[in-house]
C-alpha cells in the first residue's frame, strides 16, 4: 500500500518527490447522473438473490478450506522470488510467474506491459556521526534517490519551518548540508490499538486538522525549496519502532531525485535531533544506488473467467504484485496478490460459468506510481463504462472485516444486497463508510467506475509496512486464505446480480 498525502507528520516527508507523480486522490463525490439509478427489486428478487449467494459463497469458502494453494504460492513468491521493485528482474520473473500459474488453474491470462524510465538497485548505503560523537547508524535510500557522489561529509542542519515564507532565513546557508526536514516522529505506544491496518500506518485525524498543522501540499513544496538549495542530502525519520525502517519513492516518474534522500531509524534519527539541541553535529554518509541506463519493462498479469451472459461487463478483484525491497513483499502485498491468484482458483476449480466477465488483476507499481493500474485503464479505455465494480486486497494478511464503500454512495443499495451474504458467511461488519482512496483501484474511481477497498484487521501491519520485517513468517494463512475466499465470493456475487453497478461522472486525471 502506498502513502496518499498523510495527515501525520513523519510520513509527510517521505512523499516529496513521490508527489511529481502522484495527483491529487478524488474528493468526496455527491451522486451523480453518469449512470441511471438502479431499477427497484421486489422483495422476492432479493430473496431469491440472497439466498442463491449464500449457497454459493459458502461452497467458495468451503473449496478455499479444502483445496487452497494460496501460502504455497505465497512462500514461493516471498522467498524464491523475494522483493519486487518495479522494473527490477525480481518483478519481470514475478510477472512471468504468475501468468504461468492463471494458466495452470485453467485460467486464461495475459500479460500488459510498459516501460519505466529506470530501474533502480539499492547499494550498501553507510552513515556516521562523526562529532560531537562518533558512532556508525543505519540508513536507507529512498527509492530512486539520487546516489550522492562518493562519500559526504557535512554539518547537519535542522530546518525548521512551518510555511514557505518560514524558508527564507536558511536562502544560501544550506549548500552541502545534511538536512534534517522534520522533528522526530510522534511514534504511537503500543497501547494504540488501531481498528484497522491502514489506520496502523495512518494515524486517521478523524476529519479535526490541527491549529497550524502543514499540508502535504505545502511540505511538498517547502522541501523542494530545500532541495533546490543545493543541500547534500535530505535525512527522514523512518517513524516507527525497535529500529525497522520505512520505505518510500524519491524518484520523479521513475528518474533520480533532486536530491539524495535517505531514512535513518526513529532511534537514529532522535539521537541526531537532540545531540542538535545542545550544539553542532557532523555526519559522513555514502548513498550509492545505481539506476539502469534506459527504460525497462514493467507488466500487470492479467487473467479470466469469460461471462455466460454478459462477457462485455467485467467484474474486476485485485491486488499489487510488486513491493518494497527492505524485507520479502509478504503482506504489502503478496498476501493481497495471491488472495487474488487464489480466488481465480477457486472459481474455475468449481466449474461455474459467470454471467459477467471476471477479471483477476495483478497490479505493478502501485508502491510507485499507479503504472499498473494506469496501464490497465489506458489499455481498456473503451470498456471502461462496462466495468460494473472493482475490489482491490492491500493491507496484509489480517481477516477482511469490511468493504470501504470510498464514497460510492450511489451504489449504497445494490452493494448492500452483494454484501448481505458476505455478511453471513464471513461474518463481517457493515459496510465501511470511511474514504481510504491509497491503492489501485482509485485510477478506476477517477474514471467514474465503482471500485471498494477490502478493510482488515491489522495484524503486524503496523510493523511491517514497507520495512525489513515484511516477512513471510507474519502471515496468517486462515485469514489471508478467508479473505481470497471472500474476494472470489464478492466478485461471483457481482457477476450474479442482475442490475448493474451504477457509475458516477469521471474525477479528472
Amino acid at each position: 500500500m502506498k502513502l496518499p498525502y498523510s495527515r501525520t507528520k513523519f510520513f509527510l516527508p517521505c512523499l516529496f518527490l513521490c508527489l511529481l507523480i502522484s495527483p491529487a486522490f478524488p474528493q468526496a463525490a455527491s451522486p451523480s447522473a453518469a449512470s441511471p439509478a438502479p431499477a427497484t427489486r421486489s422483495q422476492d428478487e432479493q430473496r431469491a438473490y440472497r439466498t442463491a449467494m449464500e449457497d454459493a459463497d459458502q461452497k467458495i469458502d468451503a473449496e478455499v478450506k479444502a483445496h487452497s494453494e494460496l501460502v504455497k504460492n505465497l512462500e514461493y513468491l516471498t522467498t524464491e522470488i523475494g522483493a519486487r521493485l518495479t522494473g527490477s528482474p525480481q518483478m519481470n520473473r514475478a510477472s512471468d510467474w504468475t501468468l504461468q500459474r492463471f494458466k495452470d488453474y485453467g485460467i486464461d491470462a495475459h500479460l500488459e506491459s510498459a516501460e519505466i524510465e529506470h530501474g533502480w538497485t539499492r547499494g550498501p548505503d553507510t552513515a556516521e556521526i562523526t562529532a560531537p560523537i562518533t558512532k556508525t547508524v543505519q540508513i536507507r535510500s529512498l527509492g530512486w534517490s539520487k546516489a550522492t557522489n562518493g562519500p559526504l561529509s557535512g554539518n547537519v542542519v535542522f530546518v525548521e519551518a512551518k510555511t514557505p515564507a518560514d524558508l527564507e532565513k536558511y536562502k544560501g546557508k544550506l549548500k552541502g548540508a545534511i538536512v534534517m526536514a522534520s522533528t522526530p516522529a510522534d511514534v504511537p505506544p503500543d497501547s494504540d490499538i488501531p481498528e484497522n491496518a491502514y489506520d496502523a500506518v495512518i494515524p486517521p485525524s478523524h476529519g479535526v486538522p490541527k491549529a497550524g498543522e502543514v499540508t502535504g501540499r505545502q511540505r511538498f513544496q517547502m522541501l523542494r525549496t530545500i532541495s533546490q538549495e543545493g543541500v547534500g542530502a535530505v535525512l527522514l525519520d523512518s517513524g516507527k519502532t525497535d529500529s525497522l525502517f520505512n520505505m518510500g519513492g524519491g524518484f520523479s516518474r521513475y528518474n533520480p531525485s533532486e536530491v539524495p534522500l535517505a531514512f535513518l531509524t526513529h532511534e537514529d534519527y532522535s539521537l541526531i535531533y537532540r545531540l542538535l539541541q545542545k550544539g553542532p553535529v557532523a555526519m559522513k554518509l555514502n548513498l550509492v544506488g545505481t539506476f539502469s541506463p534506459g527504460p525497462v519493462k514493467a507488466s500487470i498479469t492479467v487473467g479470466e473467467i469469460k461471462g455466460s451472459e454478459h462477457p462485455d461487463e467485467r467484474v474486476i478483484i485485485g491486488g499489487h504484485l510488486d513491493s518494497w525491497d527492505l524485507g520479502q513483499g509478504a503482506l504489502d502485498n503478496g498476501t493481497g496478490a495471491m488472495a487474488v491468484l487464489e480466488a481465480a482458483r477457486t472459481l474455475h476449480a468449481l466449474g461455474w460459468k459467470p454471467k459477467r466477465t471476471i477479471t483477476f488483476i495483478l497490479f505493478v507499481g502501485e508502491e510507485q506510481g499507479g503504472v499498473g493500474a494506469n496501464l490497465f485503464v489506458k489499455n481498456h479505455a473503451t470498456e471502461i463504462p462496462k466495468m460494473d465494480a472493482v475490489l482491490v486486497h492491500d493491507t496484509g494478511t489480517g481477516k477482511v472485516f469490511s468493504i470501504a464503500l470510498e464514497n460510492e454512495y450511489e451504489t449504497a443499495s445494490l452493494m448492500e444486497e452483494i454484501y448481505r451474504p458476505l455478511q453471513e458467511v464471513f461474518d463481517l461488519q457493515p459496510l465501511s463508510t470511511r474514504y481510504f482512496g491509497s491503492s489501485d483501484h482509485v485510477e478506476f474511481l477517477r474514471k467514474g467506475v465503482p471500485a471498494y477497498f477490502c478493510v482488515q484487521k491489522p495484524a503486524h501491519y503496523r510493523q511491517a509496512h514497507h520495512s525489513q520485517t515484511d516477512t513471510f513468517d507474519k502471515v496468517i494463512p486462515d485469514e489471508i486464505n478467508e479473505g481470497a475466499a471472500l474476494l472470489a465470493a464478492w466478485a461471483w456475487n457481482v457477476s450474479e446480480m442482475p442490475l448493474a453497478l451504477p457509475h458516477h461522472e469521471a474525477r479528472g486525471e
